[in-house]
């Protein structure tokens, strides 16, 4: 959940895509350990997994947007 919430205060820095990535990875690791009853966190595991997903869609708008902008600049 951390790397979720890192990912998203840090998407319009270009580093959040990556940061998203890992806190989907390590969600999903988090969720198999509850599954196998190594853990008892299924809450805190889902919330990274989701705060990884939303990060790494409003990194790859801002790439977008950044992208778009740079497009809209005349050449001087």
């Amino acid at each position: 959940m951390i790397l979720g919430v890192a990912a998203l205060i840090s998407c319009w820095l270009l580093v959040g895509v990556p940061l998203g990535i890992a806190a989907v990875l390590t969600g999903d690791v988090a969720r198999r350990r509850v599954q196998r009853r190594e853990a008892n966190n299924p809450r805190v595991a889902m919330a990274g997994i989701v705060l990884g997903g939303v990060a790494i869609v409003a990194g790859l708008v801002a790439v977008g947007y950044y992208s778009w902008l740079d497009a809209q600049t005349p050449d001087h």
